[in-house]
């Protein structure tokens, strides 16, 4: 949200895009590059398993906070880990503009194009028209691929593809149909939990404790104007996205899968509140097989190199249960799993069996490595 609103200003005076540099560095959003590259030099260093019997020409993407100016970066931001792992490899690089208006001229001298797209609903049209166009037209192996981005912040995607593959998802109601959504909460339970399709860090989710609050907000979306939203320029206009409120979760836990590593963390919410995603609140530690086990099938059901995956635990059904997943996601440091404190991942040597390999790694640095070896294979 923060990012969305400072980029509103990038037009601006002077003065004010200093305001919003010296806010945005206070707030730790920013850093300069020279100290983020050296701040991420900490983490083992991954290289590729595969010989390269030809030069690759790779395109990167920069997530950039000021249009022109390169000194400050996001301090999530995705692309000097790629860098880095592109430097470990003695693989050449060239930073390609996707917003430029000869972006499919130059898209044809590059092999791969890596792109940490923007989460916000502009950008991610643009990113599925475009990438669409890089990958299913031009034939450019993508990160993310076309097929990834479809499901990227865009929770109504998701629950398709969960429907389909038989995977257990909180129980969802998503409909486009007025009069079935009424006839769905003079029906259902309350509280139930309503959210956007596109939305992060529990931003866009709110809870509705009675079938006149879920009435008041059916009647919004379907109004000419639609459901004010937390982005100024999107609206929520002629669909809800519904989740049963599971009562019985004290936590929510990430799991990051990578080829066959997998990554992982629990998230507890504030006090008083039922969000877990955002609250800051974390701890790490072993993670169960039934868990790791699901990741890995909504891993592959999605197709994606890299997936993070969020569960919610229900004591009394004893089962985990799908929030959400997606392909990019906020990382602020290279130990994503720790065991007793030691860093490292699981390694799956098979469905069911994992083995603890110690290590601190970017992820995307793993994910890069999966791209590009499966690229040259």
């Amino acid at each position: 949200m923060f990012k969305q609103l400072f980029k509103e200003i990038i037009l601006s005076s002077p003065f004010l895009i200093q305001r919003a540099k010296d806010y945005l560095i206070k707030k730790g959003e920013i850093v300069e590059y020279k100290e983020h590259v050296k701040a991420i030099d900490n983490a083992d260093k991954v290289y590729l398993e595969v010989p390269i019997d030809r030069q690759l020409k790779i395109g990167i993407v920069k997530d950039m906070v000021f249009k022109g100016d390169s000194k400050y970066i996001y301090t999530r931001s995705y692309y000097p880990k790629y860098e880095r792992f592109l430097r470990s490899n003695n693989l050449g690089y060239e930073f390609y503009d996707v917003t430029a208006h000869d972006w499919i001229e130059k898209a044809k001298d590059l092999d791969i194009i890596i792109w940490h797209t923007p989460s916000d609903p502009n950008t991610q049209k643009v990113a599925k028209s475009k990438i669409y166009i890089l990958d299913k037209v031009l034939g450019k192996r993508c990160l993310p691929s076309f097929d990834e981005i479809w499901g990227y912040e865009d929770k109504i995607n998701a629950h398709y593809l969960y429907q389909c593959y038989n995977l257990p998802e909180i129980p969802t109601f998503v409909s486009h149909n007025k009069e079935d959504i009424m006839e769905y909460i003079s029906k259902t339970r309350f509280p139930i939990i309503s959210k956007l399709s596109t939305g992060s860090a529990s931003f866009g989710v709110e809870k509705l404790n009675s079938k006149r609050e879920a009435s008041k907000l059916v009647n919004q979306v379907f109004s000419d104007k639609g459901h004010k939203t937390y982005f100024a320029f999107e609206r929520q206009k002629n669909y809800v996205y519904f989740q049963e409120f599971i009562d019985d979760a004290t936590f929510d836990l990430r799991i990051i899968t990578i080829g066959n590593k997998a990554f992982g963390y629990y998230r507890f919410p504030n006090k008083g509140d039922f969000r877990a995603s955002g609250a800051g609140n974390y701890a790490k530690k072993e993670i169960p097989v039934e868990a790791l086990d699901l990741a890995f099938n909504v891993k592959k059901a999605y197709g994606a190199t890299c997936l993070a995956t969020d569960l919610l635990y229900s004591e009394k059904n004893k089962s985990y249960y799908i929030i959400e997943s997606s392909i990019f996601f906020g990382v602020d440091t290279s130990r994503q799993l720790e065991l007793n404190g030691i860093a490292g991942f699981y390694k799956q040597e098979c469905i069911g069996n994992y083995t603890f390999v110690e290590g601190e790694f970017w992820v995307q640095e793993l994910t890069l490595k999966e791209v590009i070896e499966e690229f040259i294979s």
